[in-house]
């Protein structure tokens, strides 16, 4: 099952690594783009070989590949069971306006003086929720027409460009809301009696006593679209609070949403449930309970930790 060894079989860029195991049934591939990952599948490496040949990258993979590379220093492995779970594991934001601030909160985190221009490596678009060169620079352009960045370069490798001072104040806005705000959401199992206890005996005390207050959706009433108010109550919070037993999908999604936009999340599992985290996660530190008062302690040593690393 031969694959064009000079390109990533996901995203169809150049690789820097890509070898082939056990009578190459098995592939080991490391992108700049994606990130280092293998696939252990005959029909998953069928079907790349197959959009390789017809130049079908498949870049939402690409994206969520790279972001889930981020967080780890295994390689992610692609098997047919998986493959569209990864895929939808990270949230691609359609909002222009969102992909923006995305874009600035990257360039506050690789800024270190006012006036030494921003270099956004290429290979990092994919970290930005961004496609392709093309929709990168799409969004340059809206970010100049808005006088956040000034008139950008671009090479081989790399786009260059400074902050103008809407940018900082927009930079400046976003750290400021999250600084600012009391509020932790948290993102559980809803509805299941034990984990309702956990949420009002350890959760809600541990935030209250850091002198936050916890916000569970499903504790609100509200007329708004359900994800559209989990997006909006997330970039309003200091951190998250994810507890990942019972494996919800939507726990995984609000996760990752708050990493891609820099919110600190503090990842909680009950103990013997702990083995069935999603691999995608599980290099996390967690903290694993098997009673409230055990993960109210440890609520409030770790919530503590993260506001100092904040």
């Amino acid at each position: 099952m031969e694959l064009n060894k000079d390109i990533c079989p996901i995203c169809h860029r150049k690789v820097s690594g890509f070898h082939y195991i056990d009578y190459r049934e098995k592939v080991n591939i490391d992108c700049p783009y994606c990130g280092r990952y293998k696939i252990t599948s005959w029909s998953v490496l069928g079907e790349l070989r197959d959009r390789q040949e017809n130049h079908d990258p498949d870049l939402d993979m690409s994206i969520a590949l790279r972001h889930l590379a981020e967080g780890s220093a295994d390689e992610i492995e692609l098997k047919r069971e998986n493959y569209q779970r990864i895929k939808e594991s990270v949230r691609i934001p359609t909002d222009p306006l969102e992909v923006l601030d995305i874009l600035l909160q990257y360039c506050g985190r690789k800024a270190t003086r006012f006036n030494i221009g921003i270099t956004l490596p290429k290979s990092d678009i994919p970290l930005l929720y961004i496609h392709d060169e093309n929709e990168m620079q799409a969004v340059l352009v809206m970010a100049q027409e808005m006088d956040y960045i000034g008139q950008y370069q671009s090479d081989k490798h790399s786009f260059t460009f400074s902050l103008q001072v809407k940018g900082w104040q927009r930079i400046a806005n976003l750290r400021k809301i999250g600084s600012e705000s009391k509020q932790v959401f948290v993102a559980m199992k809803f509805g299941d009696p034990e984990l309702d206890k956990v949420y009002e005996e350890a959760i809600v005390p541990a935030v209250e006593l850091c002198g936050y207050h916890a916000y569970r959706i499903d504790k609100d009433q509200h007329n708004d679209k359900i994800c559209d108010k989990i997006i909006a109550e997330i970039k309003q919070s200091a951190f998250l609070i994810t507890d990942f037993t019972y494996h919800r999908g939507g726990v995984y999604f609000e996760a990752g949403f708050a990493k891609g936009l820099g919110i600190p999340v503090i990842w909680t599992c009950r103990e013997d449930d702990f083995d069935n985290l999603h691999f995608d996660t599980r290099q996390y530190n967690h903290i694993k309970w098997r009673l409230a008062e055990d993960l109210k302690q440890n609520l409030i040593d770790r919530i503590k930790a993260t506001i100092d690393d904040s």
